[in-house]
This record gives structure tokens, sequence and C-alpha cells, in this order.
């Protein structure tokens, strides 16, 4: 009787190594899927990880780890590069990397890039000093903009402005330093999206007192920003991944983990 359970100790415990060898292996193979995104950061969309206000090299945010969602159901892993915005988007044309997670439909990237369906949207906020705008900034349209100085982000495409020249913007190579043109009268008003307004201030990089004396409105003419992931057309799995995205979406919709995310990283910003 002992040798008999000692043999079926020995069994379970082979199968066990067994199963544990094979998961192994299962995980060391499954493809990995280098993506890129914008090296500033578009929190609370992708970003890095912080502790106690402390950057790691770990990237993280609603869309990053949606991704991973899709890839842990559909059998892969993702690697995300964090590159200057203009050299990911090149990269992902190329081929050299496979896709981009935060970017707004245009003719051109339709042509370009496999599109996914609508990820999320945000909207477009202004920002000016209370001194020069005391009423506030709830302008009727984009005409309102023409006569002031307009102050915005590198990289950022800015599509709903179809009335303003992206060339007349006075460009920031980050958010903080947009506030600062603001305060030092280089610029009237600055553009902001309101998800990385609140992503900037979730990971504390703006100061406490950030908006003060400053007021803030929106265009009454503009619709929000819808938002997708986008693969490359010259990746040989960029419409493999495109597909599985779209896939995945709707039934993550309709589980409610979708609807779990947008708790955790949007705080009902959409």
């Amino acid at each position: 009787m002992t040798l008999h359970r000692g043999f079926i100790s020995a069994i379970l415990l082979l199968l066990l190594l067994l199963a544990a060898a094979v998961g192994t292996s299962a995980a060391a193979h499954r493809p990995s899927m280098p993506v890129c995104e914008d090296a500033n950061e578009w929190p609370p969309y992708t970003h890095y990880r912080r502790t106690s206000g402390q950057r790691s090299d770990q990237v993280t945010g609603f869309s990053v780890e949606l991704l991973r969602l899709i890839a842990q159901r559909r059998g892969f892993s993702v690697q995300v590069h964090m590159l200057p915005w203009k050299r990911c988007v090149e990269a992902v044309r190329s081929g050299e990397m496979l896709g981009f997670l935060n970017a707004i439909r245009t003719p051109d990237r339709d042509r370009d890039f496999w599109v996914s369906p609508e990820i999320y949207e945000t909207r477009l906020i202004l920002l000016g000093l209370r001194s020069r705008f005391p009423q506030g900034l709830d302008l009727p349209g984009q005409d309102a903009l023409k006569p002031l100085r307009v102050g915005g982000l590198h990289g950022y495409s800015y599509s709903q402005l179809d009335a303003i020249a992206p060339e007349t913007l006075v460009r920031a190579p980050n958010y903080p330093s947009m506030l600062k043109m603001l305060r030092n009268d280089r610029v009237d008003v600055v553009l902001i999206n309101e998800g990385v307004l609140q992503g900037l201030l979730t990971l504390e990089q703006l100061p406490p007192d950030w908006d003060h004396g400053l007021v803030h409105g929106t265009l009454a003419d503009r619709q929000p920003s819808r938002f997708h992931m986008m693969f490359s057309r010259k990746h040989p799995d960029g419409e493999r991944l495109h597909a599985w995205v779209s896939a995945e979406l709707p039934l993550l919709e309709r589980s409610g983990e979708l609807a779990k995310l947008r708790e955790q990283w949007l705080r009902g910003l959409r």
C-alpha cells in the first residue's frame, strides 16, 4: 500500500513538472508584438508607472492595459517602446514597429495604417489667464481663436481645428512648458486634452496650484476627438493584430471588462 501510494505521488509530481514545463515553454513561445508610443507620454492612456512620484521604466495606462488584455486573450505578448512621436509613426509606417495605440483618424492614416474601431474619445479644452478672460473661455467656435496666439503641443495633430492652420500654433515640447508660455505672455490661450490634463494631475506632473489665475472653456462647435489603435500595413503581423483588436473590442464591451478598464483609468472622462 505504501509503495502504491509512493508510486502515485511520484506520478503526480511528474505530471505537475511536465505541466509546468509545458506552460513555461508555451509562454516562452508566445509571439511578441512590438508597438511604440510617444516618449512625451499620453497619460492616462500611455505613461510610465510611478511609485511615490518616482518614474519607473514600466509603461502602463488605459490603452496599454487594453492591448495587454487582448494579448492575453489571443496568446501573444506586447513590447511597448517609447519613442519620439514622429519616429514612432514612421517606424510603424515602414513596418519596423507593429503599431501605435493612440491616434486620431485622418485620410492619410486610413491609407497608411490598419485602423481599429474607436477605443475612447476626449474633449479639447482651452486655458487662459483670468486677467485676460474674466468672463471665461467658452467660445462659440474656432473662428474666435483666429485673432489669438494659440499654444499647442509638438506632435499633436489638432485635427478638430480645421479652420486654424497648424503652422500658426506656437508649439511647446510638453504641457508644463505650454503653461509656462501662457503665464509668460507668449500665447493668449493653450489647447489641452481634458484626459491628458487629468493624467498629468494624477501623475503629479503639475504643481497643486497649477490652475491659479487660470480659466478654462470649450469650443461650442467642436465634437470630441475619437482615438484608435493603428497598425502597420508593411509589418507581416499588422493585419492580423488589427483583426484581433477589432474582434475583441465588442467582446470586451459586452463582458463588462472594457467598462472596468475605463473606470480604473479614465474615471468617467469618456
